[in-house]
């Protein structure tokens, strides 16, 4: 899904403020030199005060999107993937923080870290597509 945030009365898709572009582009504009997200978590590992700064940042921005979807449709489980997972504890840990600030209640929801590839997306897109093509099928009349 796309989600928009009101940035000085701007919209702005999420992956525009904290896409894994963003985050190279940020690094590399603070004196980082780094090619991808796994030089970035190269730096994380040895706590590159700029790389945890950037990461937490972007995490900020994921945290504030999940604790909205939570409020929006109530999951038990964001499962946060992608290019990004790559970052580990540095990108979960900010995102889990924010989300149990600001659950109601006594609401309890897990962020975890997918397992899955970052083709994740484009599969279940696929799968889905194939399952409504195949209900329509089924539902038509054939004639002989």
């Amino acid at each position: 899904g796309i989600l928009y945030f009101m940035i000085m009365e701007n919209f702005r898709y999420l992956e525009d403020i904290s896409g894994v572009d963003i985050l190279i582009k940020r690094a590399k504009s603070q004196g980082l030199n780094i090619k991808n997200v796994k030089d970035i978590s190269d730096l994380l590992q040895t706590n590159d005060k700029v790389a945890c700064s950037i990461v937490k940042e972007i995490a900020s921005w994921i945290g504030a999107a999940v604790i909205n979807v939570i409020h929006i449709i109530g999951p038990e489980v964001v499962f946060i993937g992608g290019k990004m997972a790559v970052l580990g504890d540095s990108l979960i840990q900010p995102i889990r923080e924010i989300v149990s600030m600001y659950l109601f209640g006594d609401q309890e929801v897990e962020v975890r870290l997918s397992e899955i590839s970052e083709n994740a997306v484009a599969i279940g897109a696929a799968i889905y597509a194939t399952t409504k093509w195949l209900e329509k099928k089924s539902t038509e009349r054939v004639t002989y």
